[in-house]
């Protein structure tokens, strides 16, 4: 099932779902079914500075063997 963000438009909390494609969901703050989904928001994983594009900030990495996003 794929990752969906939704705004809520009855009390506009915003959430990210995992929902089929033909389910409407619900909010799970206020149980409304007025969710509309979100355009998705990604970062380049694996862009090098050479590319062009920009590599994602790291915050609050907790990985032991150093952050896997900076390689």
């Amino acid at each position: 099932m794929p990752l969906f963000e939704y705004l809520c438009g009855q009390c506009g909390e915003r959430n990210e779902l995992l929902v089929r494609a033909s389910d409407k969901p619900a909010c799970p703050a206020c149980g409304s079914k007025k969710m509309e989904k979100q355009a998705s928001h990604f970062a380049p994983v694996n862009a090098s500075p050479s590319s062009g594009a920009a590599r994602p900030a790291c915050e609050g990495c907790s990985s032991a063997g150093g952050c896997p996003m900076r390689g």
